[in-house]
């Protein structure tokens, strides 16, 4: 009986051939390209356009290795190859290749020496990620004159390769449904709640609660703390000459030389190295800058880290409107 039950959950869960292999995983999947996703890879059936910039969640594998990711697509199950977009597993610690140990959190405090030590701060350019999410409330707000127009914004601070740390069942399937307004409201001071709705317009969608669910809870620290730090990293940016070079030129490509030079000059010899350059489409979106875990009043010059640098080199700064 428990074989036959296995065989069939295997043919409901490709919608193929139930002798075809599948590796189960958990996570995320964000398109970065244009691509389909189709009932069955092989012979291409069933295609769906996958959209830009959204997070589809995950499944599976075709195999261990395979290049193919089983996602879940308006409640339908598809296979998109890996090269569309960017995989980020649910609830893994860091990399062993990167020469850390530390273990992923298993609920919301942690002593410092176990935290886990190497972060990502990712800080959007409001008006190119207005472009393919025009219906969003903060993008429909936007005008030229709004601080996000010219300034940086805050997406995220995120513990590398932890998410979803002692969340329950309900808040993490609201979350991946994209139902970041069921989500729990933030205990969250005036002051900054004041200050996101200016550095994260994100939270007229809730991006601030999906935020935290998905990568705050593994930091350790409570919400208005992770949010402090977070918001004063990135005002470290928009204070800096990599912000005076985005707004100079609105509507003109910048090469990532000058991007490289721009951090260099504010913060020190090496600070381009830990920063990636991501883009959409030619459109500079994002920079995904690596650090160590970052404590408050901690300056980005003396917690950065190496990482991967991208494959944008000459992008366009987008202008507020569509």
């Amino acid at each position: 009986m428990r074989l036959i039950i296995a065989f069939l959950l295997s043919f409901l869960l490709l919608g193929q051939n139930p002798a075809f292999a599948f590796y189960q995983i958990d996570g995320d999947f964000t398109i970065n390209n244009n691509c389909e996703a189709y009932t069955s890879f092989r012979k291409k059936t069933g295609p769906v356009t996958l959209e830009t910039g959204k997070v589809y969640p995950v499944l599976g594998l075709n195999k261990e290795t395979g290049n193919y990711l089983n996602i879940k697509v308006d409640g339908q199950t598809k296979w998109v190859n890996k090269s569309c977009g960017e995989f980020n597993p649910d609830g893994q610690s860091i990399s062993e290749a990167e020469g850390d140990d530390t273990e992923t959190l298993t609920g919301q405090s942690c002593p410092i020496e176990r935290c886990i030590d190497k972060y990502v701060l990712a800080i959007s350019w409001q008006p190119s990620f207005c472009q393919t999410k025009q219906s969003k409330p903060e993008c429909i707000s936007q005008t030229a004159d709004r601080y996000d127009a010219t300034n940086f914004t805050l997406h995220g601070l995120w513990p590398d390769r932890a998410s979803y740390c002692g969340v329950s069942y309900e808040d993490k399937s609201n979350d991946k449904q994209g139902e970041w307004d069921d989500l729990p409201p933030l205990d969250l001071d005036e002051q900054t709640t004041s200050e996101l709705a200016v550095l994260m317009p994100g939270v007229q969608s809730y991006l601030h609660r999906h935020e935290w669910i998905k990568h705050g809870t593994c930091d350790g620290r409570d919400e208005d703390t992770y949010y402090d730090i977070s918001l004063d990293l990135l005002r470290e940016v928009n204070d800096s000459e990599v912000q005076e070079l985005f707004a100079e030129n609105i509507g003109k490509i910048i090469t990532r030389s000058q991007i490289d030079t721009a951090f260099e000059n504010s913060f020190g010899e090496g600070a381009a190295k830990s920063v990636k350059v991501k883009c959409r489409d030619g459109l500079f979106s994002e920079f995904q800058i690596k650090m160590r875990r970052p404590l408050v009043g901690d300056k980005l010059t003396d917690i950065l880290l190496p990482t991967k640098r991208g494959f944008c080199d000459d992008v366009l700064v987008d202008a507020a409107g569509f």
